[in-house]
């Protein structure tokens, strides 16, 4: 085995080059994680993993060396995008091969409001791109300045944009797919509209995305709002209602109960202690009609600044989504987080964590397009019963076990989790198209090469010391 490792490191030197080739070190180390260590659960299995090998290819066609190499190696192939996911989906459990495509990164065209990409290009890269030609992302992570396209797509779901464009599974969002099988002789695989489905947020096991064409919502101007109030109902009633207000064109609607705005150091100056917020990005000519509303609502805007263009800091955007959590981390160590999806009835719901959980749940909400019956107009939201209430709410963390007591409680009142505490793909998300996924998997990696392990209920893993799941 060693032998064969070090026959294949002399290969791929060769074919990226040695620069490109790493096979030890602090950055194997940092090539092989991801933000896996905010759930604690993840942190103990995963500390360990490491690759032997770490790639950088910097075309196709050294990616179909890099890919063909390690099929004839029989070894595992991992991709990576920016590593800024957060539940190991790109950290490798049998060593093997990382491929990391930043490299990869070129924007081929942005036109007629379509992003044609590598998988390596960084969401904020295309951002900025895009609004110098009138058009913006539909849909990014809080990460956005990092994150790549490929990343966002394999391991991602949705963010800032989906309150009106829906997540990335929403109907028009992708446009296609290029994916490179991983075989002995590898070949591209071009995926369509919905097809694309067999390939979103499936970790790379479902082949490798070479490219990307991504529709483009029209550029709106936007200001950067913190409303803010004592209390908490109030500030939920106003927010819900201000989340199904179609026609307010907005980018983000979020809300945070207290401590979590003590959290954020670098907002402190502009926040009251003990009062609840909400961040909104709206149309900067429908903001004055925002504050207004909350003013009526006894909501008082503490916060408002434009968001430049082209985009520079400071960003709302930096305080929101899975960042929440990061700024939370950083101030209390024990905290981690949960990933949920809330009902019509999602006050009774935040009544019941509280009644059964006191003092262990802080609730940070997130609103979304989230019903594709619902969507219309290449997956705009044009219906306020399509928006719905998720959120990343934080956890006190005790142990395992009362996690899980969490969980089981969220499963009782019908609250939705994609779980991140697990890196099984089935369990970080919705996959009722799950079927379709393992029977692409078993035409592009016949080898069952591709991050062996991450799908749980793929029958195939020639790595693993006990058979897969079926």
């Amino acid at each position: 085995m060693a032998a064969r490792t070090e026959e294949l490191k002399s290969e791929l030197r060769a074919l990226v080059g040695a620069a490109n080739l790493v096979d030890s070190g602090d950055t194997l180390e940092t090539l092989s994680k991801d933000f896996y260590w905010y759930s604690p659960v993840l942190k103990r299995q995963l500390e360990d993993k490491l690759a032997d090998m770490a790639v950088r290819p910097a075309s196709q066609a050294e990616l179909r060396s890099v890919v063909a190499a390690c099929c004839r190696a029989r070894v595992p192939v991992v991709a990576r995008g920016a590593g800024t996911g957060n539940y190991g989906q790109c950290v490798p459990l049998y060593g093997g091969v990382v491929v990391d495509f930043s490299r990869m990164d070129r924007i081929i065209s942005l036109d007629g409001g379509v992003a044609r990409v590598e998988a390596g290009a960084r969401l904020g890269t295309i951002e900025t791109e895009a609004r110098k030609a009138g058009w913006e992302l539909r849909s990014m992570p809080s990460t956005w300045m990092k994150c790549t396209m490929g990343g966002f797509l394999c391991g991602g779901s949705g963010g800032i944009g989906s309150i009106t464009w829906g997540g990335n599974n929403a109907p028009g969002n992708v446009k296609s797919l290029t994916m490179m099988t991983c075989e002995e002789e590898p070949r591209l695989v071009r995926l369509e509209e919905e097809e694309s489905l067999k390939a979103l947020h499936t970790y790379g096991t479902t082949g490798l995305m070479v490219e990307v064409e991504m529709r483009l919502a029209p550029k709106v101007d936007y200001d950067q709002l913190i409303l803010s109030a004592a209390e908490w109902d109030r500030l939920l009633d106003w927010t819900d209602a201000a989340a199904r207000r179609i026609e307010w064109r907005k980018r983000l609607v979020t809300q945070f109960e207290w401590p979590i705005p003590s959290y954020f150091r670098p907002l402190a100056k502009h926040l009251r202690t003990g009062d609840s917020i909400s961040f909104l990005l709206i149309d900067r000519a429908q903001a004055d009609e925002a504050v207004a509303s909350a003013a009526a609502a006894g909501i008082d805007c503490v916060y408002r600044k434009p968001l430049t263009d082209p985009p520079r800091p400071p960003f709302l955007t930096d305080y929101t989504w899975n960042h929440t959590t990061l700024w939370a981390i950083k101030a209390d160590p024990s905290i981690t987080y949960l990933q949920s999806g809330f009902g019509r009835n999602f006050r009774e719901q935040f009544a019941e964590l509280r009644r059964r959980f006191p003092g262990e749940i802080l609730f940070h909400l997130e609103w979304t397009a989230g019903n594709s019956k619902m969507m219309r107009g290449n997956a705009v939201a044009r219906n306020p019963d399509s928006i719905v209430c998720g959120g990343i709410p934080l956890i006190f963390f005790k142990s395992e076990e009362r996690l899980n007591e969490i969980l089981r409680c969220c499963d009782e009142i019908g609250v939705f989790i994609a779980n991140p505490h697990t890196y099984f793909l089935e369990e970080g998300g919705r996959h009722a198209n799950i079927a379709d996924k393992r029977a692409f998997k078993a035409e592009v990696d016949p080898a069952a090469l591709l991050n062996p392990g991450k799908m749980k209920t793929y029958p195939v893993n020639p790595f693993a010391k006990e058979p897969a799941l079926s």
